[in-house]
């Protein structure tokens, strides 16, 4: 037990000791929690700019583009006469979507046909063509749907009756886990496990790199360690799963010791690989460029940017071994959507698998590094002057191997001596 304590006493050291690791662990910290969120707490883009090309220039096209501006997706920015400078506007970044209702909208509509009306969506920018569509597209079928109600009720329908016809079912969105329907709410639960994941992995492997090899069991070694990420994150940790998404204003129906119960097995598992990746590359440095490369790997991998569904079996496979890939989707189930431990225990286990694994090798790397070699960390090698010089010579040396000794003993010159 004495041993676990040392080694996490200095673990801690190592670890708050280090100006660098210490502002990864902790400034970077504060940094991403307060700039990261930042652009996500409008949660849903509105008033998404749009050209309006009115070729009709009646009041029914203006009580479409009215309905169409008052819309919370879309706002109609500016009035185009054709297509030509709408298509510069949109060009110019000064618009993402043109609304062009065509000539004769309102003679087609009075006569019972189809008017087709255009939408054009900058669709480079996924989510500004998906609010473009969606805000342009309700209006419409609302002003078509009150038309044919119209018609029906002129040639002696019942309201009832004629609104029945028209919506024979009513459609009711209820959005499930994120009441926004934001995308506040669905990236940045990934996104704070993520940002622990690589504040670990850098941190950690750093303090490895430069890390003195320990005297003790390498299974106390690793334990102490352990322990000593354990005491830190137990304040780190709440902070990012709990305190920010309240501050953030995100949905949380879980319980804390439930999410805290996912974040321990998180904690150490990534750790352990910061260990992993430590023994493989060894130089600060290269740890440093390693990890700043799979930072955005990591993120695909994980599943909510790229979807699970979409991605190869082989990359699938190896995300897998990444602690963030089940984390995310097991503090996800239970932080969103109110899931208890029994729900998400292959998520648990998962992870704790990661850490049994991932311990067994820190555990036979630092044995490795426990056994006496022939290099620098051989005592013959690091022992005292007269140790070194007592070592025997060979007969097989040659006397060119060896520095000349006879200038050391040659006795001093004549003028030498008088002058001393």
């Amino acid at each position: 037990m004495k041993s676990i304590w040392r080694a996490a006493r200095e673990e801690l050291r190592a670890l708050l000791g280090d100006s660098q690791v210490r502002s990864i662990l902790l400034v970077s910290l504060v940094i991403y929690a307060l700039i990261y969120p930042l652009p996500y707490r409008a949660e849903v883009l509105r008033d998404v700019p749009v050209v309006l090309v009115d070729l009709d220039r009646t009041p029914t096209s203006a009580d479409l583009a009215r309905r169409v501006d008052a819309s919370e997706a879309i706002a109609i920015s500016g009035d185009a006469p054709d297509m030509a400078q709408a298509t510069r506007l949109v060009q110019d970044r000064a618009a993402y979507g043109v609304l062009l209702i065509p000539a004769g909208f309102e003679r087609d509509l009075l006569r019972g046909r189809q008017s087709p009306v255009a939408i054009y969506a900058d669709a480079s920018y996924f989510l500004m063509y998906q609010r473009v569509m969606q805000g342009a597209a309700v209006p419409i079928r609302q002003m078509g749907a009150e038309v044919e109600a119209g018609r029906l009720m002129a040639s002696g329908a019942a309201l009832g009756v004629a609104r029945a016809q028209v919506t024979p079912a009513t459609q009711v969105e209820v959005p499930l886990f994120n009441p926004a329907a934001g995308y506040a709410t669905y990236v940045l639960p990934a996104a704070f496990v993520l940002i622990l994941q690589q504040t670990i992995l850098m941190g950690l492997a750093l303090t490895t790199t430069r890390r003195r090899h320990g005297m003790d069991h390498p299974v106390w070694l690793v334990l102490g360690r352990m322990a000593a990420w354990v005491a830190i994150y137990a304040v780190l940790l709440p902070i990012y799963l709990i305190v920010l998404p309240a501050v953030y204003g995100l949905p949380n129906l879980g319980h804390v010791g439930d999410v805290l119960a996912i974040g321990l097995p998180f904690v150490l598992a990534a750790g352990l690989l910061a260990q992993c990746v430590a023994a493989v590359f060894r130089s600060d440095a290269v740890v440093q460029i390693v990890l700043l490369a799979l930072g955005l790997p990591f993120f695909f991998l994980s599943g909510f940017a790229w979807p699970v569904e979409a991605i190869p079996p082989v990359l699938n496979a190896l995300a897998q071994i990444v602690p963030s890939t089940p984390a995310i989707d097991g503090l996800v189930r239970v932080s969103q959507m109110g899931a208890r431990l029994p729900d998400v225990a292959m998520n648990l286990w998962h992870l704790w698998a990661l850490t049994a694994g991932f311990g067994l090798v820190a555990v036979l790397v630092e044995t490795f590094r426990a056994r006496p070699s022939a290099g620098p960390g051989d005592p013959q090698a690091t022992g005292t002057p007269a140790t070194r010089g007592a070592q025997s010579v060979s007969p097989r040396q040659t006397p060119a191997s060896f520095p000349d000794l006879r200038s050391e003993t040659r006795p001093p010159r004549a003028d030498q001596a008088d002058s001393g």
